[in-house]
Parts: structure tokens; C-alpha cells; sequence
């Protein structure tokens, strides 16, 4: 009996925090899996044309049933069968098929209703993330080399942010991004898009090597061979009193034991006039840690939005013996931690989690927003669906408006003041939103005395 206890406790935490996380499948398909998107080879056994055709119509058939949107995003789904199904039949070979399958399952625009060949599930699974020690993304239209882990065979070589990417294993990048977006399909928005292609544009199997082309600011070219390893996938928070006097807190997923780590902060710093909380990069996670946070900062309970569903039903698990409210709330009599001014920062890599809880308190006036727009993901899949022959599909069942009743999907969180990222920027280390973000503070402070002394 104690068993069947534990169980039912585990389940609920789990499926609470697969609905409020705005679908653990975006995050996943964030990070590089060590898979390589184009490789579809594995060690399942190949499938007949027949198996191949019942794969189809089960993808097919359970996005026509529980897909959240009645209207699939505008999408005609029952001609996207008729234009699919010769395509399946025809397939001469698994990678052909699950190929075609990535692309209907992209038709719908929805990063989170996606399509796992077998190996991808393998390393899904095996939760095997890997790193070249370098983070690649696009700054004013240029691939760039973001960041460089201070450990790593990069750092060593030289590799330094700002350089701009030239080639990917002696393909040019546009090449290599075209290849990863043909492969991609289709996603919510252009931002997510770029999110995706980034993540996945180094992908391979752990220790083994990728060779960049750079070039430097000067315009000389560095070329490296680094070696990708195993990612560590454990939340990093970092919380420091700036020079201004404003706290400053940085955290890379919502996951225990972030939510910990940020009441200590808080309590440490509930003094400071004013928090910046960054969420730059922070691709979300366990909605659930994400609420706890968010209660730190109001003093009673507050909607931060509600879940919405096909069926217009409050969502269910465990075959409807568990039910959910189709709003979330938090913050409590008492339970606030920090009650001076807020600004969050985002970028177009914030997604899911991460922003629901910077639009909950923008839209409550607890804290401006500043950098640039978020990604748009967010959506939720309550379970990935094994297909015969080792692949799996996930399927967009939630969506969540905002308190406002704003539908994040597609189009994030707008920030109150927009600052974006220059490649000048980048390259002298200058952080143009922080900076931004204390300059807000300060007027804030400054308005708060105007009106105080009338």
C-alpha cells in the first residue's frame, strides 16, 4: 500500500510538472543530442512498407485526435495526409520515411509536436547531451561563436566570443544550416527556428570530433578540431551584488534545487533597491520550481494564467484519475521574499518556463522585461509516443494563456525596452541589456522620489 502511495505522489509531481513546463520536449530538442540529425541508422530492426504505413497512420491519427487546436495552426491536416501517405508508401528505406515524417509533423509550425527517429530516442533516453565547449548563434544576421567554456579544448585554442563561424566540418555554414533546417522541417517561429538549428549545428556522438573554420575580429582565420563530450545538464545559479548596488541573479534552467538557491539570494539581498533577474539563454523546465519562484515576490496568491485543451477540459493523467486545475497561481499570504523593483532579462533563446514566468510578472507590474523578444515556445506534450521500430513522436495537447489572456506560442514575451546584442558588443564584453536594465532601475527610483516628494 505505501508503494502504490509513493507511486501515485510521483506520478502526480510528474505530470504537474509535464503541464507547466510548457513541454519538456522543446527543452530536449534545445539541447545537442549526440545524435546527428541526419543520421536515422540505429540497431532496431528496419521496417516493412506495411509497418511503415501503420507508423503513418498512428502519427497522423493521434494529432488529428489530441492535438489542442481544432484548427491545427491553420494547417488543412486532413490534406496534409492525402499528401503524404503515396509519399510513405513509396519510401524505398526507414531514413526516407522518418525523414518525411519530421516534415509532416513540421507542418504544423509547433516546436513541441515533433518527430524522434530511432537513435534520437536512444540518446533522448540516455539524456546524453554533448558540447563542443563553444555556443554558436546568430548576432545581427552573422553565426558567431557566443560563448566558450573556460574548460574546455576550445578555450585552449584560442576560441573567443565575437569570432564569426565560417565552417562546420569543411562545409560552409550555410550549407550546414540549410542541411539542419531541411531537416528540422518547420517550427513556431523563425525564432525558434534558429534556436533549434543552432542547438543541433554541432551535434555528434560523444568523443568524437567536430572541426570549426573561424575567423577572427582582424579578419585572420582560426581553424580548430574540438572534441565533443557528455554536457552537464544540472541547473547553475549565480547570484552577486553588481557595483551599482542592484542584485543581480543568473540561473540556466528551472530545476531543483534552483528555487533553493534563489530564496537564499533573495534573503541575502532583500535589502538592494532593485533585482535583475536573468533568464538570457534559460530554456526553461519544471514549471513547478518556476511557480515556487515566482511566489517569492508577491505577498498573496496571484492567476498567472490558465491551461487550455482541445477539449476545452481541465487537462487528466493516469486515465483521468488525476485532474488539474486549468489555472495556475502562486505567491501566498506572507511568502514574499523581495519587494524592491524588478527587471527580467530574455532573449530569443528563453523559452518555455521561462517564459511564462517572465510574462506572469511583467503583466502583474512586478518587473519590467528588458532584451529582446523570447522564443514563443510554449506548449505542452504530457508523453513521447513510441512508434514501431524505435522512433517516437510528441504531440502539442496544452497551451497556456496569460493572466491577460495572451497565447505566448509563437510570438514570447515583448519586452518593455528592447536592447539587442551587437557583434561590437559581443566582442568587447559589453552587456548593453544589464546595462539597460540598471538604467531602468535608477529612473524607476528616481520617479519613485519625484512622486514621494509632491
Amino acid at each position: 500500500m505505501m508503494k502504490q502511495i509513493v507511486f501515485a505522489r510521483r506520478s502526480l509531481v510528474i505530470c504537474f510538472v509535464l503541464l507547466l513546463i510548457a513541454s519538456e520536449a522543446i527543452i530536449e530538442s534545445h539541447r545537442a543530442y549526440a545524435a546527428p540529425i541526419q543520421s536515422a541508422n540505429s540497431s532496431v530492426s528496419g521496417l516493412t512498407s506495411k509497418e511503415r504505413i501503420e507508423a503513418f497512420e498512428k502519427i497522423w491519427s493521434t494529432i488529428n485526435e489530441k492535438y489542442y487546436d481544432a484548427k491545427f495552426n491553420g494547417v488543412d491536416w486532413n490534406a496534409v495526409r492525402e499528401r503524404y501517405r503515396p509519399r510513405v508508401e513509396a519510401a524505398k528505406s526507414d531514413e526516407e520515411f522518418y525523414s518525411l515524417m519530421r516534415r509532416m509533423t513540421g507542418e504544423l509550425r509547433d516546436a513541441h509536436t515533433r518527430f524522434m527517429n530511432p537513435r534520437q530516442r536512444q540518446q533522448r533516453k540516455r539524456s546524453q547531451a554533448t558540447s563542443a565547449g563553444v555556443l554558436i548563434f546568430e548576432v545581427e544576421g552573422t553565426p558567431v561563436v557566443m560563448s566558450v567554456n573556460a574548460d574546455s579544448d576550445a578555450a585552449r585554442a584560442g576560441v573567443e566570443p565575437g569570432m564569426v563561424v565560417r565552417t562546420v566540418d569543411d562545409k560552409s555554414i550555410a550549407e550546414r544550416i540549410k542541411e539542419v533546417r531541411d531537416e528540422i522541417g518547420a517550427s513556431s517561429s523563425e525564432r525558434a527556428m534558429r534556436l533549434l538549428t543552432y542547438s543541433r549545428l554541432l551535434a555528434g556522438e560523444p568523443d568524437t570530433s567536430v572541426k570549426l573554420g573561424l575567423m577572427r575580429a582582424d579578419g585572420t582565420p582560426l581553424d580548430v578540431a574540438l572534441t565533443r563530450r557528455i554536457a552537464s545538464a544540472a541547473p547553475k545559479v549565480t547570484a552577486r551584488l553588481l557595483p551599482s548596488g542592484y542584485a543581480y541573479i543568473k540561473f540556466n534552467h528551472f530545476r531543483e534545487p534552483v528555487a533553493k538557491e534563489i530564496k537564499e539570494a533573495l534573503i541575502k539581498f532583500k535589502d538592494a533597491p532593485g533585482l535583475i533577474l536573468d533568464l538570457r539563454n534559460n530554456g526553461g523546465g519544471d514549471g513547478e520550481e518556476g511557480l515556487r519562484i515566482a511566489g517569492f515576490f508577491f505577498n498573496e496568491k496571484v492567476a498567472f494564467g490558465r491551461i487550455l485543451t482541445r477539449t476545452g477540459k481541465p487537462p487528466s493523467a493516469l486515465f483521468g484519475l488525476i485532474k488539474f486545475p486549468k489555472e495556475f497561481s502562486a505567491g501566498r499570504k506572507g511568502g514574499q521574499l523581495y519587494a524592491a523593483p524588478g527587471i527580467i532579462l530574455v532573449n530569443e533563446a528563453s523559452g518555455s518556463a521561462s517564459e511564462l514566468f517572465a510574462s506572469a510578472l511583467q503583466e502583474q507590474n512586478r518587473a519590467a522585461v528588458v532584451g529582446t523578444q523570447s522564443c514563443g515556445c510554449v506548449l505542452g506534450v504530457l508523453e513521447h509516443r513510441e512508434v514501431k521500430g524505435g522512433s517516437e513522436f510528441t504531440v502539442s495537447e496544452i497551451a497556456f494563456l496569460t493572466a491577460k489572456g495572451r497565447r505566448l506560442e509563437g510570438e514570447g514575451v515583448i519586452p518593455d525596452e528592447t536592447v539587442a546584442l551587437t557583434l561590437a558588443d559581443l566582442r568587447s564584453g559589453r552587456d548593453a541589456a544589464l546595462t539597460q536594465a540598471e538604467e531602468f532601475l535608477r529612473n524607476h527610483a528616481k520617479g519613485t522620489r519625484r512622486a514621494a516628494a509632491r
